[in-house]
């Protein structure tokens, strides 16, 4: 698939990326372009994720999509790669906010996945051009391309310092609906990497996932 080149003032630059902190010049796309149009959740979190996170993050997402929205996450290992595989489980549409150019996508252990998002009528995006290789700084700010391309974001697991809590910062700068997954009862029997979780809710800086009742709260 081609690589589109979006640049900034074209009608089919997304309105809420240009509210975002510095909002890049261009947008480069490959894949099913519509997506950007959709109302989008983002649903990012650790790579070092438990088994019961995982398992939530994909029931998160297919939520999402059922729902008419589009899953914004980052194609990392981990909750990200879940979020995406939860959607397209569910038949809907996901997009993949990668940290260097579209000729390839990175990690290679979710090369495969991405090859089925673009199949399945998904999309990859980046602020970086064809050629691009990652590097450190890229993947902080790819958190401001993926609140820029959601109404709501969803944190499902994380240590306190990550860079899943820079999204969570970058998602309150832009005013947007922040949730976290918060274990369901004070044992944490799921056995969740809440820590982060657990403090953007104390703080109120987010509204707690608890159960899938409370899924509820995300339909915009």
């Amino acid at each position: 698939m081609d690589i589109v080149e979006i640049q900034r003032g074209d009608q089919r630059y997304p309105l809420g990326l240009e509210d975002a902190p510095s909002p890049p010049a261009v947008l480069y796309a490959r894949g099913n372009i519509d997506l950007l149009s959709k109302p989008g959740i983002a649903i990012v979190g650790s790579r070092d994720a438990s088994t019961s996170g995982l398992e939530i993050a994909r029931r998160i997402a297919a939520y999402a999509v059922s729902k008419g929205n589009a899953v914004v996450s980052g194609l990392a290992l981990g909750i990200d790669a879940a979020a995406h595989e939860g959607a397209l489980a569910a038949g809907g549409g996901t997009i993949a906010v990668l940290a260097h150019g579209l000729h390839t996508a990175n990690p290679r252990a979710n090369y495969k996945l991405a090859l089925r998002i673009l199949e399945t009528g998904g999309l990859w995006v980046s602020e970086h051009p064809e050629g691009v290789t990652p590097q450190r700084h890229f993947f902080v700010a790819r958190n401001r391309i993926q609140v820029g391309l959601s109404q709501s974001s969803v944190i499902v697991e994380s240590a306190t310092s990550s860079g899943t809590m820079k999204h969570a910062d970058f998602c309150l700068q832009a005013r947007h609906r922040l949730f976290a997954v918060a274990p369901h009862n004070p044992e944490n029997s799921l056995g969740l990497n809440c820590q982060g979780p657990l403090k953007l809710i104390n703080d109120g800086k987010a509204t707690a996932l608890r159960t899938k009742a409370d899924y509820d709260l995300l339909e915009l």
